[in-house]
Formats: structure tokens, C-alpha cells, sequence
């Protein structure tokens, strides 16, 4: 639930204005930072925990133990941070025995409730240590008096993350292109990866409310590049629809740069940026809508040249059946080698696809590309609940590929793709939810041998209720430290134990990585459970932090 605040709700401790020290904090800790006027808040508490040393690629290790952390949003409910927090990040580390939590303070001009509702984890500064880049797509500068939008950046360390030494970005930061504006978004997406080889990651911002000239909601895409000492705004780039370079032409409403992902498509050392504009041509064609523009990296960072583009009414042929529209194509975006031959596949969701109802949902896969060749209508499979080997059935609302992860949790060396569909029907239950593990193979990704799962799943924790959304986020990540991948799986809605009717608390579920495919674990645990007496987090796991972007659901 987007909020907003019209002002200050409680006083500001002076204090807590100070600049943290650069030293870990101790469990059960309260501490800030102030950069360009807002205050980011710190809370640590003490969690037991052993120490664990794990092996294999990592994705959110924000400690450096070899397996990942997990960092998810959350609605700040029931809570005593000094400054009203607008909105929650809750850090739960695999080894430190303590969960962080974060939170900006409200400023007098208020704005929504958004801290957190995207995240994302990268390396920008090479140490070997992931940081956590949280958004604020309505953040207040105070400079350009606009809410305008802002990103904070906080590095990993063999203690965890440093508020000592966030970064915060906006519009108005130095060479950040662009200027601050009344709901440009910035933050609206994030996407990490190393654009332009040098071994540190880069992060892309989307700014899907950005006007292009007098073109409102047209959006805008920036790309600040990682450094020894983490992300600058030196060198950074803008991308929008009417620069000679981007496809397209900007319109009013195209959401430019909704969904961003970073990855290898093509077979050189650098990361390709794929940008998701799902307001392409929706009230303009009948035949479908939204589009997807992926530009090559390069040594000099986004290549502006070559880009090439999809849409999604040049879909509609693939989905092999008349009365299919692909529409809102990009509500969600990946990267990953499903086939095994080091070409990166682009995955894109469009839940809102038509077929022949609406809102069923579909997921393309367009084809890993040598050289310049880029995204094609011709190089694409489209999967649904209708696709062999795919467990369910397309029902209106179900929203399959509203959230996708990618990652190979079979161990067999080729990507696998895991789909949520949040709004799935289980018997009676509305909005319940499901995902949906498909394989990738030699040939590509397949149905064949497809995992289904939801609440009323054995193994799975919880039990199927209405409204729980399951699948409202996913994440593919190292949980245990050996083998394949593992999956996250939220529940947003869920309520649990004493919440009221609503908010509801949210859950997260587990699974392994194995040959077969995922195996559910029991462990479990929701906002509920991670409640203290300084936070009860509500909506916990509307976001995870992975290197990919989502849609935003629950607005």
C-alpha cells in the first residue's frame, strides 16, 4: 500500500541527526546518517545465530560468508523509530547474529511511504562484498522541492552493511543527469550488473514518471557506474525515448524504464541493459502493448548504438493462438542462460496478457544473441498456464510472470526460470497465489518437467487464503552454501497469528536447489515472527534485493 504522510508524526531525536561512527554496531542499536538532508535510520537487534561458510556463486552476501542474505521491504507498523520511518528494509543475514533494519525519516513536505519498495544487490565497489541499493521512488529533495525520488546505497562488510557509509542519489546529486521534478519516480526500478567490464557492478535506475520535455510519464533510465570507492555520479548516462540511440519515440504514459535487468545476452565480457516500457501503446492498440529495448554494453559503459526492440503486439503470432494480445509486455524483467551456451536469454513477463480474457498472463523468452543481433519477435517462445508441462490453468487474474528469478537450481550448468503468478485462484481462494519453476534445457526453456507450488502444498509452510500472494516476489539465491541455487518465495498478504484483518504481516517460504528441481523446506518465517518491541514489520516481502527488477504489485 503506497501511503502518504503529510508531515512529521513524531518529533526528531537531534541526536539521532549525527553521522553514524565508521564501527559495527552493537545488537539492539539505533543510529543514523543524514545525506542531502534526509535522514536514513538504523536499527539492529541481536538474533541468534552460528556462523556459516558457504561455497559457489552468491547474489545478496552482503557479509561475505558464501551465502546469501536476505533483504526485504516492509510496511513500518507499530513502530518507535524517533523520526516516522517511511517505509522498511529488513536485513536477515545467514551468519551475523543480528537483523538490520532500515528506514528513512519523514521530512516536512511528507510524500508516500515507498523506502524499500525496490531494492536491489550488486558489488559496486569490487571489495567482494554485495551492497544493498534501496529506493525511495517519492523521496523529497529538498534541494529541487519536489518529490522527486532518491536511491540510497549502503555497502557490505565482514560485519554486514555500513550506514556509516551510504551513499544517496538523486536528480540533483553532482553529474546525476537530469534535474528533480514532482513525480519523476527515480527509483521507480533498479537493476545491478557490470556494464562496462571492469569488474564492478553498475546500477540502472528507472525513473518511469520522468516527462520527456512536455510529455508526462514518458520515463527516463540512469545508469551510474561502480568505482573503487562504490557508485558516482561521474560518467553516469540518461537514457529516454527520444535520444537518437533508444528506440521509440517518447509518449505520454509509456513508463519508460518501469523494469530494468542487467546481463549477459551476447558472448563478450560486458553486461547488456534491458529496459521495460509496459505503457507502450496501451490505450493506442488493440493488438497489444508494452515493449522491451535492449542496448549492449560496452567498455565506455551503454553502447549507443545497435539497440534493438520488441513489442508486444509483435507477439501476438508467437503466442500460437487468435485470440492471445500480449499486453503491458515488461512488467517484469531477467537475464539468464537458459539453454547452456553462453548466451543470455531476456525473459519478460506480461500478466496482464489477454487470452482470451485478461490478466492470465504470459512469459516471452527471446533467444541469447551473438554480435548485434538483439531482441526479435522471431526469436522468441511465449509460456503461459496453457503450455505443455506447465502446471495450472490460464484463469482471469491469475497474473502469471508478474514476478520472475532466474538461476539454475538443478545444477545441471543451465538457467532455470521461476514465475510467480500472485493472483492465482487455489480452489476458492482468490488471489492465494502460485510460481511455477520452468526448466531450461539444451533446446531452451521448457514445460516439460515443470514444479508447481502454493500454500496448499505439502512441505509448503502456511495453507492457501485469499489474498495471501503468494508469489509476490521471488528471488533465486545460495541459502545453504553448496549445490545449485535455492528460491525465495513470499507472501505479502499472508496473515499470520495475531495480525487484524489487515495489514497483514507477510511470509517467506524456502526451497532448495537439487536435481530434480526445488524441494519446499519447512522453515519459514513472516513479519509476524520478526516482530520486536521497536518494529512489527507489516507487508514483509512486498520486495526482495536480487539483480533483477519486478512490477510493482500492491499499488
Amino acid at each position: 500500500m503506497r501511503r502518504s504522510v503529510a508531515g512529521l508524526s513524531t518529533l526528531a531525536i537531534g541526536a539521532g541527526l549525527a553521522v553514524s561512527v565508521p564501527a559495527p554496531a552493537a545488537a539492539n542499536d539505533y543510529r543514523t546518517v543524514t545525506r542531502d538532508g534526509i535522514v536514513l535510520q538504523h536499527y539492529r537487534v541481536a538474533k541468534a545465530t552460528t556462523p556459516v561458510k558457504g561455497t559457489g556463486p552468491t547474489r545478496s552476501d552482503f557479509d561475505g560468508d558464501g551465502i546469501d542474505d536476505i533483504a526485504a521491504s516492509a510496511d513500518p507498523f507499530e513502530h518507535r523509530f524517533p523520526q516516522s520511518p517511511m517505509g522498511l528494509v529488513v536485513v536477515r543475514y545467514s551468519s551475523a547474529p543480528y537483523v538490520d533494519h532500515f528506514a528513512t525519516g519523514v521530512t516536512p513536505a511528507g510524500g508516500c511511504v515507498c523506502f524499500g519498495e525496490v531494492l536491489a544487490a550488486g558489488d559496486f565497489n569490487g571489495d567482494g562484498y554485495d551492497d544493498l541499493a534501496a529506493a525511495d521512488l517519492g523521496e523529497y529533495d529538498l534541494s529541487a522541492k519536489a518529490n522527486a525520488g532518491g536511491v540510497w546505497v549502503i555497502p557490505g562488510s565482514s560485519t554486514g552493511l555500513r550506514i556509516d557509509a551510504a551513499k544517496h542519489f538523486n536528480q540533483s546529486s553532482p553529474g546525476v543527469p537530469g534535474a528533480s521534478e514532482e513525480g519523476d519516480w527515480f527509483g521507480s526500478a533498479l537493476a545491478a550488473g557490470d556494464i562496462n567490464g571492469d569488474g564492478r557492478d553498475d546500477l540502472a535506475i528507472g525513473a518511469y514518471g520522468e516527462a520527456i520535455g512536455s510529455i508526462t510519464y514518458a520515463g527516463a533510465v540512469t545508469v551510474l557506474y561502480g568505482g573503487a570507492s562504490g557508485l558516482t555520479g561521474t560518467g553516469a548516462q540518461q537514457l529516454h525515448q527520444n535520444q537518437a540511440a533508444v528506440p521509440g519515440s517518447a509518449e505520454r504514459n509509456d513508463h519508460f524504464g518501469w523494469t530494468l535487468a542487467i546481463g549477459k545476452v551476447n558472448d563478450n565480457k560486458y553486461a547488456d541493459l534491458v529496459i521495460g516500457a509496459p505503457g507502450e501503446n496501451e490505450n493506442s492498440s488493440s493488438t497489444g502493448s508494452g515493449m522491451l529495448t535492449l542496448m549492449w554494453g560496452s567498455a565506455n559503459g551503454v553502447k549507443l548504438s545497435g539497440a534493438t526492440s520488441v513489442t508486444g503486439a509483435a507477439l501476438r503470432k508467437a503466442t500460437g493462438r487468435t485470440d492471445s494480445y500480449v499486453r503491458s509486455l515488461g512488467m517484469a524483467l531477467a537475464i539468464g542462460d537458459v539453454n547452456g551456451d553462453k548466451l543470455g536469454e531476456v525473459i519478460a513477463g506480461a500478466p496482464y496478457t489477454q487470452s482470451p480474457k485478461g490478466n492470465e498472463g504470459m512469459v516471452a523468452v527471446f533467444t541469447g544473441r551473438s554480435g548485434g543481433a538483439g531482441l526479435s519477435s522471431s526469436a522468441v517462445k511465449m509460456f503461459s498456464q496453457r503450455t505443455p508441462g506447465v502446471p495450472g490453468s490460464a484463469e482471469v487474474g491469475d497474473l502469471f510472470g508478474a514476478t520472475l528469478a532466474v538461476g539454475d537450481v538443478t545444477g545441471d550448468g543451465r538457467a532455470d526460470v521461476l514465475v510467480g503468478a500472485p493472483g492465482e485462484a487455489i480452489g476458492t481462494k482468490k488471489r492465494a497465489g502460485t510460481v511455477a519453476l520452468l526448466k531450461g534445457s539444451a533446446s531452451g526453456l521448457t514445460g516439460t518437467g515443470a514444479q508447481g507450488f502454493d500454500q496448499d502444498h505439502p512441505v509448503v509452510p502456511g495453507g492457501a487464503e485469499s489474498n495471501d500472494l503468494f508469489g509476490g516476489a521471488v528471488a533465486i539465491l545460495n541459502l545453504d552454501g553448496r549445490g545449485p541455487l535455492d528460491a525465495v518465495v513470499t507472501s505479502p498478504g499472508e496473515l499470520v497469528g495475531a495480525d487484524p484483518e489487515r495489514p497483514a504481516s507477510g511470509s517467506v517460504a524456502l526451497f532448495h536447489g537439487g536435481s530434480g528441481g526445488l524441494v519446499p523446506q519447512t522453515a519459514s518465517w513472516s513479519g509476524a515472527s520478526m516482530r520486536t518491541d521497536f518494529v512489527w514489520p507489516k507487508w514483509y516481502g512486498r520486495r526482495l534485493a536480487t539483480a533483477q527488477s519486478g512490477a510493482l504489485m500492491y499499488h
